[in-house]
C-alpha cells in the first residue's frame, strides 16, 4: 500500500498592475498593501512509489502563513499514511487544534489544501480521475458564468459586459458596493447594454448594512438579478434573517464560510437560496463534498467560489461539480482581469484545467485532477 512520504509548499505571489477592484473597507488607507496581487500557496503530496499530487490552498495575503501550517503541522499528520484513506486524514488534520477554537482561517485554508493534493494522489494511484472516486461524473461540461465586471464608470462596466457576452456569455457577475444609487446607475447601464436574455448576478462582498442592502434588494428584484451574492458580512447572521424575510431576491453566500458547521447556521435559518464554498478555504474535496450534501438535504443549489485562486482550486472544483446531480449544481465561475490576468490560474499548467467555450467549461478527463503544475513555472513567483 502506498504511503505518504513527503509534503511539499510553495507560497507565490505576482504583483497586479493595478489594485484588483472591489468593496474594501478603509479603502484609501489599505490600497497601498491589500489586494496589490495574487497570492496562492501550492501543495505537493509525494507517495513512496514516486507518485504525486498537487493541491492549493486559500491564500489572499501572506502566502508563507499558510505554507508554515502546512510544513510544520500538517505534514507531521500525514507523513506515513495511506494516501486512500482521505475522511481518515481529514478528520485527523481537523483535530490536531479543533479543540484550541481553530475551525476557521488559515488552518483550514491550509488543511484545504493538504487535502485536495491528497485526492490528486489518490486517483492517480487508482488511475482514476477525481469525480469518479466521488461517485462519477454527471456532466463532461459545467455552465459557466463570467465573473466579475469591476467598479468603474458606468459605460466602462457595460462595456466590459458587451466583450463577455461576445465571447459567449450568457451569464455575468457585476459587483456592487460604490453606494446604492451608484450601484443602481450601473446596473441600469449594463442591463441596457445586454438585454434581458442575458443573466446578471450581483456580488457585494459583505459591503452593506441591513437598510442599506434592503434598498439595493428592492430594485435588483425589478431587474430580474439572478441571485445577491454577499449582500452583508457572514458575521451578521441577523440581518441575513431579517434581509431574507423582506426581498424575493435570490440570496448567495459561502465564500466567506469554512466548513459544513459555519454552512449549517445560514442553511438551517433558511437565509440562503445558492451556496458557494470555495473548495480552497472550505476543508477542500473532503470538507467541501460535506457542505454540498447538507445543502442539497434543504433542496439548496450549489455554485462554487473560485474568484481570485489558482489551477489548484479551479481543478478540484470542477472534478467536484461534475459529480453533483444537476438538481443541485447550480453554474461554476470563470473569474479573470483582462487587464491583470491571475498567472496562476492556467498559466502555470502544461495543460491549461480551464476550456471555455460558449457559456460551458469542460471538466477535465485525466487521472487524479488532471492538474499538470509544472514547478519550474512556480520558482519566478516563490516567496521569500
Amino acid at each position: 500500500m502506498s504511503r505518504i512520504v513527503d509534503v511539499l509548499v510553495y507560497p507565490v505571489y505576482s504583483e497586479a498592475s493595478s489594485a484588483i477592484s472591489g468593496y474594501l473597507p478603509f479603502q484609501k488607507s489599505l490600497e497601498k498593501t491589500v489586494r496589490r496581487g495574487y497570492a496562492s500557496c501550492f501543495v505537493k503530496v509525494i507517495a513512496d512509489d514516486g507518485l504525486y499530487g498537487f493541491g492549493e490552498c486559500w491564500v489572499r495575503e501572506v502566502p508563507q502563513a499558510t505554507a508554515e501550517i502546512v510544513r510544520r503541522l500538517l505534514k507531521n499528520i500525514v507523513i506515513g499514511k495511506s494516501p486512500l484513506e482521505t475522511e481518515v486524514l481529514w478528520e485527523e488534520m481537523f483535530a490536531s487544534l479543533k479543540n484550541r477554537g481553530h475551525t476557521r482561517g488559515y488552518f483550514i485554508e491550509a488543511l484545504a489544501g493538504v487535502d485536495i493534493a491528497i485526492w490528486d494522489l489518490k486517483g492517480k494511484i487508482l488511475q482514476r480521475p477525481v469525480y469518479d472516486l466521488l461517485g462519477g461524473k454527471f456532466r463532461g461540461q459545467l455552465k459557466a458564468y463570467a465573473s466579475s465586471i469591476v467598479f468603474g464608470k458606468p459605460e466602462e462596466m457595460a462595456k466590459r459586459a458587451r466583450e463577455w457576452v461576445d465571447e459567449g456569455h450568457d451569464q455575468i457577475k457585476v459587483k456592487v458596493g460604490m453606494g446604492v444609487e451608484r450601484d443602481i446607475e450601473n446596473l441600469k447601464t449594463i442591463r441596457d447594454e445586454v438585454g434581458k436574455d442575458v443573466e446578471i448576478m450581483v456580488d457585494a462582498n459583505s459591503a452593506y448594512n441591513l437598510s442599506s442592502a434592503l434598498k439595493l434588494a428592492k430594485f435588483l428584484e425589478r431587474l430580474e438579478v439572478r441571485w445577491f451574492e454577499e449582500p452583508l458580512p457572514v458575521y451578521d447572521l441577523k440581518g441575513y434573517i431579517a434581509l431574507k424575510r423582506k426581498v424575493d431576491v435570490p440570496i448567495a453566500c459561502g465564500e466567506s464560510l469554512f466548513t459544513v458547521y459555519d454552512f449549517r447556521d445560514y442553511i438551517e435559518n433558511g437565509v440562503v437560496d445558492i451556496i458557494q464554498p470555495d473548495i480552497a478555504r472550505a476543508g477542500g474535496i473532503t470538507g467541501c463534498s460535506r457542505i454540498v450534501s447538507f445543502a442539497r438535504a434543504y433542496n439548496i443549489q450549489y455554485s462554487p467560489h473560485v474568484g481570485l485562486s489558482g489551477a489548484g482550486c479551479r481543478a478540484a472544483t470542477l472534478h467536484l461539480s461534475a459529480s453533483i446531480s444537476p438538481e443541485t449544481f447550480l453554474t461554476y465561475e470563470v473569474y479573470d482581469i483582462k487587464e491583470s490576468p491571475n498567472p496562476f490560474s492556467n498559466n502555470i499548467c502544461d495543460i491549461p484545467v480551464e476550456v471555455f467555450s460558449k457559456g460551458y467549461v469542460r471538466v477535465p478527463e485525466n487521472v487524479g485532477l488532471g492538474l499538470e503544475v509544472n514547478e519550474r513555472k512556480l520558482e519566478p513567483f516563490l516567496c521569500k
